[in-house]
């Protein structure tokens, strides 16, 4: 008769083998099982491909893990996505004020940014600077601020008066400088902006896309190129390549609303659109590859381009029909949404057809839309008109805000056209 197998008795590489099929929940307490079982669960190996599952954690993409203030252990992974999922997290107001705007923002590994009306802060992520941790640009910007872009060494606004300023960052206990201005960039509201290392890209209510000469190849008043797209234009992104430029319109008449633009000779590549709302106006927009842009607007979905065939590939159906303000993504599997009611913003995973998590960007009143969002693996920043909200998913001992089911509905199968 041969011995019993017992599990804590086989080999190491065996048990690797067994662990890999369990769940990140039962590897934790398999490794309180015994010293043996906790030294081989506490290794790298079983959580490699497990850390590369989660959504909102996998920390894939370089881009993403620019703007992380941290870059999460293989085993974290798995729980703070899990916050994420379950909604837990920690709320509290980076900034409020009883001024109702539209604002935007933009997340950088230390500082959030963040624009509203005729003002731009900036709120350090560290708490090396608990009381200093906000500073501004100069007092006598009178125009509203419509969209800005952070880069490097400087900081680009485009206002509602169709203004363009340029900004240079501020150091420790300094504030924003004002470095150079084109007042009459365009007619009407300056509502898009980019930049590639080439070109600055421009787009406003008056209907045309301008190129610019970037900082440090001697600005000009004078724009190198002028696209005329003869409808109001509401978002525009530069691809990773840094080759095409996509542009957003209002959406009106049989115009198609969704344009690439090759951006080394100035001219149309594509004209992108569906069969469903053709005509619905798109309000933001992020590249997830070379080939794929993710879009949203008053249409309530989100949709997934590919430029390799030029038509939408997939798209997610806001749960509550709403328009979608902005759209943020981990350029892997994870996407964050703004909406048009109540603070709302919204988890998805995009191997998956609905949606994975509901939160509330509100702190006393509900009735604002989430105008921007942006993203980390551990936080979520939404701006609503009066409100900066962080959300806080890395901690171990948050009550649970599980929203998702509060939005029970029948799913009908994705759009693909």
């Amino acid at each position: 008769m041969t011995d019993a197998w017992r599990l804590d008795t086989l080999p190491s590489d065996v048990l690797i083998l067994i662990f890999d099929y369990c769940h990140a929940f039962d590897l934790v307490r398999l490794s309180e099982v015994c010293t043996r079982f906790h030294d081989i669960i506490q290794e790298d190996t079983l959580w490699i491909k497990k850390s590369k599952l989660p959504i909102v954690t996998n920390q894939t993409s370089r881009k993403f893990r620019e703007r992380c203030i941290s870059l999460l252990s293989l085993r974290a992974k798995w729980h703070v996505s899990n916050n994420w999922q379950c909604g837990k997290y920690e709320k509290k107001a980076f900034f409020s004020q009883n001024a109702k705007v539209i604002p935007h923002i933009q997340l950088t590994k230390d500082i959030l940014w963040w624009s509203g009306g005729n003002q731009l802060y900036g709120f350090r992520r560290t708490e090396a600077y608990p009381h200093n941790n906000r500073f501004f640009i100069h007092d006598n910007v009178t125009s509203t601020i419509s969209k800005f872009i952070v880069r490097n060494d400087y900081i680009i606004t485009g206002h509602r008066d169709g203004s363009m300023r340029f900004w240079t960052k501020p150091q420790i206990n300094r504030n924003i400088d004002f470095y150079f201005s084109i007042e009459q960039a365009h007619s009407r509201s300056l509502n898009a902006l980019d930049e590639t290392f080439s070109a600055i890209i421009s787009g406003a209510g008056d209907g045309t896309v301008k190129i610019w000469t970037p900082l440090g190849q001697g600005i000009s008043n004078v724009p190198l190129a002028t696209i005329n797209i003869a409808q109001w234009v509401c978002s525009l992104s530069v691809d990773p390549m840094n080759e095409k430029v996509a542009v957003g319109t209002a959406g009106s008449c049989d115009i198609p609303h969704l344009h690439i633009f090759n951006l080394g000779h100035y001219t149309k590549f594509d004209t992108l659109k569906t069969n469903k709302k053709v005509h619905a106006g798109t309000l933001d927009m992020v590249w997830d590859s070379p080939q794929t842009l993710l879009t949203c607007g008053y249409d309530t979905y989100i949709r997934k381009w590919d430029l390799r065939t030029g038509t939408c590939v997939y798209s997610w159906r806001e749960p509550t029909d709403a328009t979608l303000y902005c759209i943020s993504s981990d350029y892997q599997y994870t996407m964050i949404t703004g909406t048009k009611f109540n603070c709302k913003a919204v988890l998805w995973d995009q191997r998956q057809r609905n949606y994975v998590q509901i939160y509330f960007m509100n702190l006393r009143r509900m009735s604002s839309p989430t105008y921007s969002v942006s993203f980390d693996s551990t936080h979520l920043y939404g701006a609503t008109d009066q409100h900066l909200v962080e959300l806080n998913f890395s901690g171990y001992s948050y009550k649970k805000s599980n929203y998702k089911e509060i939005l029970r509905y029948e799913y009908t199968e994705p759009v693909i056209s």
